[in-house]
C-alpha cells in the first residue's frame, strides 16, 4: 500500500511511509480512476480476457444448449429448440471474445453481446418451460 501524494518514498527501503490523518491510502500500482470509461478500460476489461471466464461461459452455453436439445424429444415438441439460434450466437460471440485478446473495444462489445445472448437464451428457456406443459 502506498500513501497518495507520497510517491514511492519507502518502497525499496523496507520501511512504510508515515500516514498522517489527511492522507488517503491507495493500492500499490493503481492510480486514481477518473470516470466510468477509465474504470472500464483499466479494471474491468483485463478480467474479460481471462481463460477462466471463457471456460465458464463455454460450460454454461453448452449446458443450456444440451437442455434445449434434450427437451425437444422429451416433450415431443419443437418449441424447446427455439433458444438454439440465440445460444448459437452466444457461441459465436464467445469465439470473438477469445479472438479479441486484449483489444479493449472489441472485447467489451463482444462480451456485452455474449452476456446479452446468454441472458436472452436463459429467459427463452424459462419462458418456454412455463408455457409448454
Amino acid at each position: 500500500m502506498s500513501v497518495e501524494g507520497a510517491g514511492r518514498s519507502g518502497a525499496g527501503e523496507g520501511t512504510a511511509p508515515v500516514v498522517t490523518a489527511g492522507d488517503n491510502v491507495v493500492p500499490e500500482g493503481r492510480d486514481d480512476v477518473r470516470g466510468i470509461t477509465d474504470l472500464t478500460f483499466r479494471i474491468i476489461a483485463p478480467y474479460l480476457s481471462s481463460v477462466v471466464l471463457h471456460r465458464v461461459m463455454l460450460g454454461l452455453l453448452s449446458l443450456m444448449a444440451l437442455a434445449c436439445v434434450v427437451a425437444a424429444p422429451v416433450r415431443l415438441s419443437v418449441l424447446p429448440a427455439i433458444p438454439l439460434p440465440v445460444l448459437g450466437f452466444g457461441f459465436y460471440a464467445l469465439t470473438r471474445v477469445r479472438r479479441a485478446g486484449t483489444e479493449f473495444r472489441p472485447l467489451l462489445t463482444w462480451t456485452s453481446l455474449l452476456f446479452t445472448a446468454t441472458l436472452l437464451g436463459l429467459w427463452l428457456i424459462s419462458a418456454l418451460g412455463r408455457s409448454v406443459r
